[in-house]
């Protein structure tokens, strides 16, 4: 039995010329086949092992659409460089049906391929410069060219697909038609179809996308979920890991933009930062947890470790810091848009002199201050309930969080401010008036006095004179008497 096997491989091993010619021989029990020079063995076939032992290499044909020079094992091919007839380059195969005996196309077409591992690149018909290393990796790639694939069923199914880079167990394992797509770690951009210009590092990165292009996911696990939503970033575990629709997303750091499915234009920087997001969009945030509590508003920024926006189902909302923070600072004032166009439904004030009077201004220490500073302002539920009595209670003075924790915007005190000083000076001009008035009257007064004076002051002189001359009149009557007693 052992020598008829001798004579197969013989007979596919040695050049044309003996490839007709047979060579019979039975052994004796522990001998063995051997060809030497009566120096020098070239060959040896032990029977006890059956093992074959060369001296010198194996010099097979090549010949461009022949299946010359090919070695099968279990009837099967396993190692040959078949290329079709009138290409140019060299095909290299090798493992069980790794290429085929069908490829077609001139020049470059179906050449320049190298194939290792079990089936792989056995559909080939007209590709070329393709790298295929593992079991079933390109398996079905048939005009495919410039792809590179590594690892078990790496880039499978890919039939036209170009320029793509696959390394690691079923890394693009559905692409069909897809280009210049890169995956690296097990499973990673494995259900990619269509999609193109997709960079995927990282075991389960963007695994389930389709047809979804120009995205980029690092990390495992980031953008796992990602159908056909494109132009998103993710970097690191789990960033966009539900993401299935959305596009132009941004997520750096672990956890980031977690839960997005279909937001769009979201930015996010710091582990879980935008964790909740799902179908807001323009949401920015920064820092580890920014943004944590955004679930579908837009528009909205948070900046700093922890910073929550006061309501995650709101647009259009900014918080800088978290509840830790005690002190905030700024080069310059800021400026704060107040333009006619951006405003509507504008009406006089109607918080004033009443409502300031009433405000209870309050010195406090601040709970997360070490150092205990003294800081002054007013208390936002006694503010609160100070604008329900003046029936003003939708305001944007006051706010509250999810949480329940009160903010007051000390801005819009200006206004009550300016209408109570206004009403302090419609009064104090009032009282001006009646002051110029009784004080016009004063001068009257002042005057009829003066008068009344220089009356009295003259009559006083003649009331003088009259007693004077009363005086002297009484003085001459009294001597006129003595004057008649005398002469009597």
């Amino acid at each position: 039995m052992k020598t008829k096997l001798f004579i197969i491989l013989l007979t596919a091993l040695l050049s044309t010329a003996i490839f007709s010619q047979n060579i019979t021989n039975t052994l004796g029990t522990g001998g063995s086949f051997i060809i030497w020079d009566g120096a020098s063995t070239f060959f040896s076939l032990p029977q006890s092992t059956g093992t074959i032992t060369l001296s010198n290499g194996i010099s097979l044909s090549n010949s461009n659409g022949s299946e010359v020079g090919v070695i099968y094992k279990e009837g099967g091919r396993f190692i040959h460089n078949y290329q079709a007839s009138g290409t140019t380059g060299n095909n290299s195969f090798v493992g069980m049906s790794a290429g085929n005996f069908t490829m077609s196309g001139t020049g470059n077409q179906s050449s320049s391929n190298t194939a290792v591992g079990s089936s792989s690149l056995s559909s080939l018909t007209t590709g070329y410069f393709n790298s295929a290393v593992g079991v079933g990796s390109l398996q079905n790639n048939t005009e495919g060219y410039n792809n590179s694939a590594f690892g078990m069923r790496s880039l499978y199914n890919n039939t036209t697909g170009y320029f793509n880079t696959a390394a690691g167990n079923n890394a693009l394992y559905s692409n069909l038609t897809g280009t210049d797509n890169s995956a690296f770690g097990t499973n990673s951009l494995q259900n990619n179809s269509t999609g193109s210009d997709n960079s995927a590092y990282g075991m389960n990165s963007l695994t389930h996308n389709t047809t979804g292009g120009n995205n980029s996911a690092f990390g495992g696990s980031s953008l796992l979920n990602n159908t056909t939503g494109s132009n998103n970033s993710a970097f690191g575990m789990d960033a966009l890991v539900f993401n299935s629709e959305g596009t132009n997303n941004s997520a750096f750091g672990d956890n980031s933009l977690t839960s997005n499915t279909t937001g769009l234009r979201n930015s996010a920087v710091g582990s879980y930062s935008l964790y909740s997001n799902t179908t807001g969009s323009d949401n920015s945030a920064l820092g580890r947890g920014a943004g944590y509590s955004i679930t579908s508003g837009s528009n909205n920024i948070a900046v700093g470790n922890d910073a929550q926006v006061p309501n995650g189902a709101a647009d259009n909302q900014v918080k800088i810091g978290n509840s830790s923070i005690s002190y905030a600072g700024i080069q310059v004032a800021w400026t704060i848009t107040s333009d006619r166009r951006l405003k509507s439904n504008i009406q006089n004030s109607n918080l004033g002199l009443n409502f300031i009077s009433n405000l209870r201004p309050v010195s406090y220490f601040r709970n997360n201050d070490k150092s205990q500073k003294t800081e002054y302002g007013f208390i936002a539920q006694e503010v609160e309930e100070l604008l329900r009595s003046n029936e003003s209670e939708n305001t944007g003075m006051i706010s509250k969080d999810a949480e329940g924790t009160y903010s007051l915007r000390y801005n819009d005190l200006f206004a009550p401010l300016v209408n109570a000083i206004q009403e302090l000076k419609h009064e104090n001009d009032q009282l001006k008036v009646k002051n110029e008035v009784a004080q016009a009257a004063n001068e009257n007064l002042k005057t009829t006095t003066v008068r009344l004076n220089e009356r009295l002051t003259k009559f006083e002189k003649m009331q003088t004179l009259l007693v004077a001359e009363i005086e002297k009149l009484k003085a001459n009557n009294d001597e006129t008497t003595k004057v008649s007693l005398g002469t009597k």
